[in-house]
């Protein structure tokens, strides 16, 4: 009876470890967590690329009241801890590197081009990390996925409300816009791409479960017309809600603005 005792304590043990080996990233996920990685490192690169002082921003709108400078730097801090996130976890899959990525970053003449070209970037990434959290099936990747685009949310939720009288549009019919990584590789400025900054330095993950990932205003479903990234149907929704749609040339400027606020978020 010993024996029988010991035999199914040992297969309770190796079910258990199997059972959260299953769990754990895995070779599957390489090319999400790369991907992350990317948009990550552009956000960050983009972030510590311009001096934030307080000379630079005096004209931005809203430069009196948003307390611009301080928040920049948290900002910036927490885009490097994000870095830093995706490569821990990417560190615990063997076959995981770094991709090489030789960004570009947009150019801004003055402080409002500054704030214009960040609000997309930050909008943009924020939707990625949302849409790539539907290509992993690993709690540890799809909860850091969650925390990196809340993170991002949050920043450019700080940044459109300076820049925009009205950032949450009572008519809305979309939640927060979410792009698959399809979608984010196509070399435009709009919001939702990133291709002209990123230059293929990064390659799509095959779809979940060898469907086609679709995102729509509310929810995303997959179906098995390909196995590529899929599509982003709510990708025209962030133009509409927040009046940045490209990124700003070295002499454009924002033109809205917003009521003043004088508080502290980073």
């Amino acid at each position: 009876m010993r024996i029988f005792s010991a035999l199914s304590s040992l297969l309770l043990a190796g079910a258990a470890v199997a059972q959260s080996s299953d769990c754990a990233p895995k070779s599957s996920d390489v090319q999400t967590l790369q991907f992350a990685w990317a948009l990550q490192h552009l956000s960050e690169r983009f972030w510590s690329s311009q001096s934030l002082n307080q000379t630079f921003l005096s004209n931005a709108t809203n430069a009196t009241t948003a307390n611009y400078p301080p928040n920049f730097q948290g900002i910036t801090r927490e885009n490097r801890l994000g870095v830093r996130a995706v490569q821990q976890i990417g560190n615990s899959i063997s076959n995981f590197t770094t991709p090489r990525c030789n960004i570009t970053i947009p150019q801004s003449a003055n402080a409002d081009s500054f704030l214009k070209n960040a609000l997309q970037v930050e909008q943009t990434v924020a939707g990625g990390l949302i849409g790539l959290a539907a290509f992993t099936q690993s709690p540890e990747v799809s909860f850091l996925l969650a925390r990196l685009a809340a993170q991002h949310s949050a920043q450019a939720a700080y940044l459109g409300t300076e820049q925009n009288a009205t950032f949450f549009p009572a008519n809305s019919t979309s939640l927060i816009p979410a792009y698959t990584p399809d979608q984010l590789i196509k070399a435009t400025n709009q919001t939702g791409q990133l291709g002209t900054l990123l230059k293929g330095c990064v390659t799509p993950p095959a779809g979940p479960c060898g469907q086609q990932v679709n995102i729509g205003p509310l929810v995303a479903t997959l179906n098995s017309t390909r196995t590529g990234g899929g599509t982003s149907s709510s990708a025209s929704a962030s133009a509409s809600t927040t009046g940045a749609t490209s990124l700003a040339s070295p002499t454009t400027t924002a033109t809205a603005t917003s009521a003043a606020r004088n508080r502290r978020f980073f």
